[in-house]
């Protein structure tokens, strides 16, 4: 199985042996944690920078009077602060929805991979692009999509992003959904009942289906059209770079 940090890294760059070699090596150091812990507490002073290997973790804020904003989702492969940096205290919380394996990076160990690899460096840069742009898109949502709408556009993009790593069976356009009602709505700004509601909609009008944990996107561009979903911000075809030197599919994955 490829690693995911390299499936997602191969979308931004044309990385080499060696360098996918380098980037094994630097998530050796590994840690479970469970579903509904913190793995790096608001508050906290972070020692490492979390990579989620396996699982879906969030980053979220909690008020005073406990109300939570989960601010964005993590899933394989993805990063939980930017690359190299580390704040002297977490001004957010990073927690497990589900168990989840956490690589455990020391800030200068990928700084100096960076600095060792253009192409890793380039590959690190576009992450970090995409992880600015979904958290631009997630404010649109919440300021001018309606409550179905935000949700299908959430269904969009999590399905781009986890073909993209290879966890999307496209035969039936479903992937696995371990996340609960309250989660979507801390993330989407909705009451249960909006999620509830907005759910129904889209079974109503044969967009999804879901069962138990599996999500099923019944009508792709339905949901698309409906959401204004537009995957241009998720850049799944790369680097400029990258397009210059290679072809891509219609998922944004290299031809090797």
């Amino acid at each position: 199985m490829v690693h995911p940090f390299l499936r997602k890294l191969r979308h931004g760059a044309r990385l080499t042996k060696d360098s996918e070699e380098l980037l094994v090596r630097l998530t050796q150091s590994t840690r479970a944690v469970g579903a509904r812990e913190d793995v790096v507490p608001f508050g906290g002073e972070p020692r490492y920078l979390p990579l989620v290997l396996d699982g879906w973790a969030c980053r979220y804020i909690t008020l005073e009077n406990g109300r939570r904003q989960i601010v964005s989702l993590f899933l394989p492969g993805d990063l939980c602060e930017p690359f190299g940096v580390l704040p002297r205290f977490m001004d957010h919380g990073v927690a497990a929805l589900t168990p989840v394996v956490i690589a455990q990076i020391r800030p200068e160990a990928i700084r100096a991979a960076a600095s060792a690899s253009p192409r890793i460096e380039e590959a690190l840069w576009w992450d970090l692009l995409v992880a600015s742009a979904i958290d631009r898109e997630h404010l649109v949502s919440l300021g001018r999509r309606t409550a179905t709408e935000r949700l299908g556009h959430l269904f969009c993009e999590l399905h781009l992003r986890l073909t993209m790593i290879g966890l999307v069976d496209e035969d039936e356009i479903s992937y696995d959904m371990p996340v609960t009602q309250a989660d979507l709505g801390d993330l989407l700004g909705l009451s249960m009942v909006h999620i509830n509601r907005s759910l129904q909609e889209l079974r109503r009008t044969d967009m999804i289906s879901l069962r138990g944990r599996r999500l099923t996107i019944r009508d792709l561009d339905g949901l698309r059209e409906l959401s204004f979903f537009d995957n241009g911000y998720l850049h799944p075809f790369g680097s400029l770079s990258l397009l210059n030197s290679t072809h891509v599919s219609d998922v944004g994955q290299t031809s090797r």
